[in-house]
């Protein structure tokens, strides 16, 4: 677990860390406004590419499940159509990005003397979508093999470019937030194209041949009934973020830069509990496949007590250091206070959200993805409007606002273990069957 979960959080801890270096960079030579206006529309960026990036998980459940079963002309065609689907996406979302992007900045209330900065920002950002989805496809691909090392190594590369990028456009050039969307979109760029010659070149039954790129029918149908739960549940993530985002932009540029800021901070976070949710996802779909239910089980806990391990330290130094932390990102001490105290009013509960993904991911993995999604759907997504539109104008501020996600995060931990505990049974059932 811990051998193929590693390249998996090394690649996300990378992706995260050009999203700091961009923040670092920005907020220091672009000042608080820049970096405010990136983070103000932060969730914007992540709703369309999350409703693409949550279908073409449907393609690694499916390429898991059949390289488990040794199906391997389908684990070929689900190849070819997940790539295909990622460009066609890519450049759907970029033109329907762009176009929306002035509205889409007037419906989260960004502040004025933000909104010029935040609009250019999107419009980049957008322009360079359809590399980020070719990258994350592709990745996926290769890691429902077991291949995690070869995404990570080409991720690596173009993250260390992105951060030169980010100090010739940003420091050197002074092109403030579209200096770092430039330098983010390139990379990305890069990394959806080394990924896509390996995949050329891969002697793995998904091996990619540039003639063959077509929608195959029955793949196409398994990825979306797989796939399409996942993607709404991701789109439901931004779109409930962006209620809260827009319950925190009311309380001004500083409140805005804290909550990026203490995002930045706390990426170890979101980077641990997705490379365990996604390695626990791949092992038990690859075993159920095989029809190996306990090696599945075995997986669920494995995944589940390291994750947690590894949290409740990362909380501890977020929750003791969180103001120190801070002023490597900015150099405002008013920015910098309230970073630590957001820091320590939610820290103490961020291993609930370990639950979230490890447990979501294994149902995933024994091919249920619909289940994961209503639970998150009520827990979370549903859970935090709700917060902002009825309990948050209780009291307005900050900290009620941001009350949401802890909440959230242990109501939908309570029931997805509920919810893996009752496909626990229907597994076993299952077991005793072939038995």
């Amino acid at each position: 677990m811990l051998k193929y979960a590693a390249p998996i959080f090394s690649g996300t801890l990378f992706q995260s860390f050009y999203t700091t270096a961009d923040a670092m960079i920005v907020g220091r030579y672009g000042g608080k406004a820049a970096l405010a206006a990136i983070e103000s529309v932060f969730t914007l960026t992540r709703l369309p590419a999350n409703l693409f990036m949550g279908i073409a998980t449907g393609a690694t459940i499916l390429l898991s499940q059949s390289y488990g079963a040794k199906k391997y002309r389908e684990v070929s065609d689900a190849s070819h159509t997940a790539i295909l689907f990622a460009v066609l996406g890519g450049i759907v979302l970029a033109i329907l990005g762009c176009v929306m992007a002035p509205v889409s900045i007037r419906w989260v209330q960004v502040p004025a003397a933000i909104a010029g900065d935040a609009r250019r920002y999107l419009l980049v950002y957008y322009a360079g979508i359809a590399a980020s989805l070719v990258f994350n496809v592709a990745s996926g691909i290769l890691r429902a093999l077991g291949n995690s090392r070869q995404p990570f190594l080409y991720l690596v590369a173009a993250n260390f470019l992105n951060v030169g990028l980010d100090l010739l456009f940003v420091a050197a050039l002074r092109l403030g937030v579209v200096g770092a969307a430039i330098a983010t979109v390139l990379s990305q760029l890069i990394c959806a194209v080394l990924l896509l010659m390996e995949l050329t070149r891969t002697e793995l039954p998904c091996r990619i041949a540039l003639n063959r790129l077509r929608f195959h029918r029955s793949q196409i149908a398994s990825i979306f009934r797989l796939g399409l739960p996942i993607g709404i549940q991701s789109a439901l993530y931004p779109i409930s973020n962006t209620v809260v985002q827009t319950g925190i932009n009311v309380f001004g540029v500083n409140s805005i830069a804290a909550w990026g800021i203490s995002g930045k901070l706390d990426f170890l976070v979101w980077t641990i509990s997705d490379a365990f949710g996604i390695s626990v996802s791949t092992f038990v779909a690859q075993n159920v496949g095989a029809e190996k239910f306990g090696r599945a089980r075995s997986a669920t806990r494995a995944g589940l007590g390291m994750a947690c391990l590894l949290i409740l330290t990362i909380s501890a130094v977020l929750y003791l250091w969180g103001e120190p932390l801070a002023t490597f990102l900015v150099d405002d001490l008013d920015v910098i206070e309230l970073t630590g105290r957001i820091l320590r009013f939610i820290s103490p509960l961020y291993v609930a959200y370990v639950f979230c993904d490890v447990l979501a991911g294994a149902i995933r993995g024994q091919g249920d993805t619909v289940l994961p999604m209503m639970v998150s759907l009520l827990g979370i997504c549903i859970f935090r409007v709700l917060w902002i539109f009825f309990v948050a104008p209780i009291r307005p501020t900050l900290m009620t606002a941001l009350a949401c996600y802890p909440i959230s995060w242990v109501v939908t931990a309570l029931m997805l273990i509920g919810a893996f505990l009752y496909k626990e049974k229907a597994t076993e059932r299952a077991e005793k069957k072939i038995a």
